[in-house]
């Protein structure tokens, strides 16, 4: 039990090293991620002007702004761990090295961290650049980790969906829209919550129960779009 336990978490991870080498040596993902969340960073920025001194309009709107950026930025980037698979024709390759669970795993790790820099880098700057001040920071900080792993754990479904088919940004934004709409508004709530000092709520409670459904489905379904 503990041996096979002990092989399947060496095979994610060794998915994960494989996906980041890959990125160290093409710098895809980091390059698309760095210039789309810089680039909608300044025109929201210059876009807004006066808007982030009004409590009322920063509560209402710039909550919403940040999560569309962070949305529109991952949609940019992590799609491209399984397109370069199929790209670089070592999809047979992994079908036959790994479980299609490890395989998962290992994409959602590699995504994950990626958002969790992009995340970093980019939300306190948002909030400089716009003037918003938080009053719970501990919340906004919980808010960004639960709600970024339920958007790579979809995002990283939905690109193996897509990975072998045409027209590959169109289907990921058909897809994405009813998968990532419920997290997206849950992680909205909870940021104006962090905004405004109010507690999380049961939008926390709702969150992690998305992430633990999308988690169970996606290694649930994985193993079916990954070998058709």
């Amino acid at each position: 039990m503990w041996q096979r336990a002990s092989s399947w978490v060496a095979e994610a991870a060794a998915v994960f090293v494989k996906d980041w080498r890959c990125e160290f040596r093409t710098r895809y993902a980091l390059n698309t991620l760095a210039l789309f969340a810089f680039t909608t960073l300044v025109v929201v920025s210059a876009s807004l002007g006066p808007l982030g001194t009004s409590a009322e309009q920063s509560f209402a709107v710039l909550p919403v702004l940040l999560w569309v950026i962070l949305l529109f930025a991952a949609s940019a980037g992590l799609p491209r761990g399984f397109v370069q698979e199929e790209e670089t024709h070592t999809a047979t390759a992994l079908r036959l090295a790994a479980k299609p669970s490890t395989l998962f795993a290992g994409k959602l790790l590699y995504g994950l961290t990626l958002l969790f820099a992009l995340e970093t880098l980019v939300t306190p700057v948002y909030c400089a650049m716009v003037s918003l001040t938080v009053k719970s920071p501990g919340l906004l900080a919980l808010t960004l980790a639960v709600a970024g792993y339920g958007l790579a754990a979809g995002s990283t479904l939905i690109a193996a969906i897509i990975a072998q088919a045409q027209g590959r940004s169109t289907l990921f934004a058909v897809l994405a829209f009813p998968v990532l709409l419920p997290l997206l508004l849950l992680a909205v709530e909870l940021t104006r919550n962090a905004v405004g000092g109010a507690p999380a709520g049961v939008a926390l409670v709702q969150l992690l129960l998305y992430d633990a459904v999308i988690t169970i489905v996606g290694l649930m379904v994985f193993p079916l779009v990954w070998n058709p």
